[in-house]
């Protein structure tokens, strides 16, 4: 249960922040929710099932579930290679939203920007991508784990739209290996642009993506993104740009220019995002209920960034 918020106070400290950074959305697959009567996902993924043609969705192999034989916590994510129609369903599972059509070669993961439901807002830039996985596959086949941090719309295969990629990390496994105990795997970032993204878009494969095999499987848990400390301490302010007033934020900043149309995000030191809005004002309302403690506030524009953390009593 959340407890009332009974009073805000604002420290004024500003970064660094140790190595906490923001995070991938539910990365150990720990929350889950119904799409149909019989069919649930992770919350803040999204599958096939769900994918923007209604009717492929519809009958779309299932190629995923909620497993307990997780790492730490409850659940762990499933993944797994089905042959329907003639061809190879890979498993797959993005953070973005699926456009699939039955000519497999024009289908994509991607960033839909104007759908909080089908993007996650991000603006810092990790050293390396981190996770947990069990493999299991059949003849040469093998997992991926990739995540592109981008500006504008992104997809995966990139379909025109690699100058909007500001990084990358990939990991994929030795071909035909199984790992059946949990390994840990770590893949730097490859950045391309000397800006901040805006948004992060992941897809996770339980097989190749141009090959696969049928019955390969994959179990994913603990993602996490690596910082060191000059990947977050980036603040371009040493003057406090937001305070609180009567549970809304106020950005207080002189100049329009430097806060509108620029996107603001709150998250707590676990990296999960609790606002985040591209502003239109100088106000942000804050939840009715929040938890207690230090949050961190940043403003992202196209190639600043102010960081300033709140405390919440």
């Amino acid at each position: 249960m959340r407890r009332p918020l009974l009073l805000l106070n604002l420290s004024i400290l500003l970064f660094p922040l140790l190595f906490y950074g923001q995070q991938i959305d539910n990365p150990g697959f720990e929350a889950w929710e119904d799409i149909t009567s019989i069919l649930k996902e992770p919350v803040n993924w999204s599958t096939i099932k769900t994918a923007d043609d209604p009717y492929i969705a519809s009958v779309a192999p299932v190629t995923f579930e909620q497993s307990i034989e997780a790492r730490t916590g409850d659940y762990a994510l499933k993944l797994y290679n089905v042959n329907a129609f003639g061809i190879i369903a890979t498993g797959a599972i993005t953070n973005g939203r699926f456009h699939a059509e039955f000519n497999i070669d024009n289908s994509y993961a991607y960033t839909d920007t104007t759908d909080l439901q089908w993007h996650q807002p991000f603006t810092w830039r990790p050293d390396s991508l981190a996770g947990w996985f069990r493999f299991y596959p059949q003849d040469n086949d093998i997992c991926q784990f990739k995540v592109i941090l981008h500006v504008k719309e992104a997809k995966m295969p990139e379909f025109g739209t690699l100058p909007n990629w500001v990084g990358m990390a990939q990991f994929r496994s030795e071909p035909g290996v199984t790992y059946d105990n949990w390994t840990r795997f770590s893949v730097p970032f490859e950045y391309f642009q000397d800006i901040n993204p805006r948004y992060l878009l992941c897809v996770i494969n339980s097989g190749d993506s141009i090959s696969a095999f049928a019955d390969s499987w994959l179990l994913a848990d603990d993602l996490e993104l690596i910082y060191e400390p000059s990947g977050i301490n980036d603040p371009v302010a040493q003057e406090p740009f937001v305070r609180i007033h009567h549970h809304f934020l106020t950005i207080e900043l002189a100049n329009a220019s430097d806060y509108l149309n620029h996107w603001f995000t709150l998250t707590d030191l676990s990296g999960r995002i609790i606002i985040s809005d591209q502003l239109s004002s100088n106000r942000v309302a804050l939840p009715v209920h929040m938890n207690r403690g230090m949050y961190i506030a940043t403003l992202q524009g196209y190639d600043k960034k102010r960081t300033q953390k709140i405390m919440i009593h």
